[in-house]
């Protein structure tokens, strides 16, 4: 079974102009029945509203929308952070609850989200706020993380899955790690299109009209950029 977030990603990629959600789509891409994406996307919808925002997001909203704190046309001002008015310790003490506001400055800072100059913050976009109940951010992933979810689910009692193969190349230098990336991008876009041509030209020539079955191959090249501490001979 798909976990609700799963299916919440899901249904924002699968979103309409109008806002609905296509629910067939989002059936077809988590294996789910259209009953089963209602009943989570209510469920989901449900226990949203009943928590409510954040202190941390009602301060947000607060710096966007109030005119003490934004200007004429919504834009965040850059507030000082003590004073007696429009500072950012009144806008804590004013949207925040009983967090203090030295907590919520150091949650927006550890997000990125805002900018310190001179004794004053200014409200940046995010990276995280956007994606923060936005799961448009997973679309190139997701058929990947489908076919994930389909393997792993594969009650085939073979101990190591022969659809998942992993290679981890080691990088010393930026310029080693630049060379990797280069290097396997080109290999990897040569090889699906080496396939897509020598077996998708011999499959469609066999048969005609729409195919009942497909197999999917997927290439994720990741970067791991963490300094290891160098090991001490």
């Amino acid at each position: 079974m798909a976990s609700t977030a799963f299916v919440r990603a899901a249904a924002d990629i699968c979103r309409l102009r109008n806002g609905r959600v296509n629910h067939s789509r989002v059936a077809a891409q988590t294996g789910l029945t259209r009953a089963d994406v209602r009943r989570l996307l209510k469920q989901t919808a449900f226990e949203s509203a009943r928590r409510g925002p954040s202190p941390l997001e009602r301060v947000i909203d607060g710096w966007r929308t109030d005119r003490t704190f934004a200007t004429r046309r919504g834009h965040p001002k850059r507030l000082r952070l003590s004073g007696p008015r429009g500072s950012f310790t009144c806008l804590v003490k004013k949207y925040g609850g009983d967090v203090p506001h030295r907590a919520i400055l150091d949650e927006l800072r550890r997000i990125g989200a805002v900018s310190d100059r001179d004794g004053s913050v200014q409200l940046e976009e995010s990276p995280h706020l956007r994606q923060r109940h936005n799961f448009a951010f997973l679309s190139p992933v997701l058929p990947a993380l489908v076919d994930a979810l389909r393997i792993a689910s594969n009650k085939a009692k073979s101990k190591r899955s022969s659809s998942i193969q992993r290679l981890c190349l080691p990088a010393e230098t930026e310029l080693d790690l630049a060379i990797l990336r280069n290097r396997c991008t080109s290999s990897a876009q040569s090889m699906l299109d080496g396939l897509a041509h020598s077996l998708g030209t011999v499959v469609l020539r066999r048969r005609s009209g729409s195919p009942t079955y497909s197999f999917s191959i997927t290439v994720l090249l990741a970067e791991d950029r963490t300094k290891r501490a160098q090991r001490i001979p």
